[in-house]
């Protein structure tokens, strides 16, 4: 069975679906689609509600473009940033190299300086995997924003994807939360607006692959692949999505005032 974290790649969505619910937009020199799932196509097709977005990194100023898609699902107030995965292992590092791209702002909140620049409140948290903690992910996630009184938790992880051409080439953000681990068969609680009480905003890249999907002889069920140069694959995709979240965050702060906050 192919897996993939990715709405444009769910077979489940017929042809008609896609032409009313898909649409194609560039910003910025960028392309990206706008996936709507709504109630009728969840119940048909199994996928979450929500907003997607499928950026394509290839061309344009991708950082300027996805700051702008990201700053377009923030609420007001304090934003707790999540990295899912295990920074040990390659393929599955995003989520934690993002976060060193993310100025934790919220202890600074009391100094007049925060309030004079307009910055917001941000706290981060790297998860780690249950495998490790003995604790689900997403439970952590819910925990840590509620106990800092958080209003959105965007929430950073590695995705699997069943093309080629999508692998470590695309950026998908949706509102729906996300299951860590489903793309590589192993599905854990889900954090979503439902489960978390505030609105969540998933970001991530496809960075592993069913060899399946390539093969598709049957012969290599279980089996993920990952590029070769995925550690540098992987820190260049944490560089754009975190400053780029970050700018979203501050508007009112240039990336040469974001770098200058970042303890690399």
């Amino acid at each position: 069975m192919k897996r993939s974290d990715l709405i444009c790649e769910n077979g489940m969505i017929d042809t008609n679906e896609r032409s009313c619910n898909v649409h194609t937009f560039s910003k910025y020199g960028t392309e990206y689609t706008e996936t709507i799932i709504d109630e009728e196509i969840h119940k048909r097709c199994g996928a979450e509600k929500g907003r997607y977005i499928t950026l394509f990194t290839d061309t344009g100023n991708v950082k300027k473009c996805l700051t702008e898609l990201t700053a377009g699902y923030l609420p007001g107030g304090k934003a707790l940033v999540v990295g899912f995965g295990n920074k040990n292992i390659g393929s599955d590092s995003l989520g934690a190299r993002v976060l060193r791209y993310i100025p934790a702002t919220a202890h600074l909140s009391g100094h007049g300086d925060f309030k004079d620049l307009g910055m917001r409140s941000v706290c981060v948290l790297e998860t780690g995997v249950t495998g490790k903690t003995g604790m689900e992910s997403s439970s952590r996630a819910v925990c840590a924003a509620r106990f800092i009184g958080a209003d959105i938790i965007i929430a950073i992880d590695s995705l699997a994807c069943s093309d080629t051409e999508r692998l470590c080439r695309v950026i998908q953000l949706t509102d729906a939360g996300i299951s860590p681990g489903s793309g590589v068969g192993n599905d854990r609680q889900a954090l979503n607006g439902e489960t978390a009480g505030i609105p969540v905003l998933a970001i991530g890249v496809p960075t592993v692959i069913d060899l399946d999907s390539i093969t598709d002889d049957g012969q290599n069920s279980g089996l993920m692949v990952t590029p070769r140069n995925i550690d540098v694959l992987s820190e260049r995709f944490a560089e754009i999505i975190g400053i780029s979240v970050s700018c979203a965050l501050n508007p009112t702060l240039t990336e040469d005032e974001i770098r200058s906050l970042l303890i690399l």
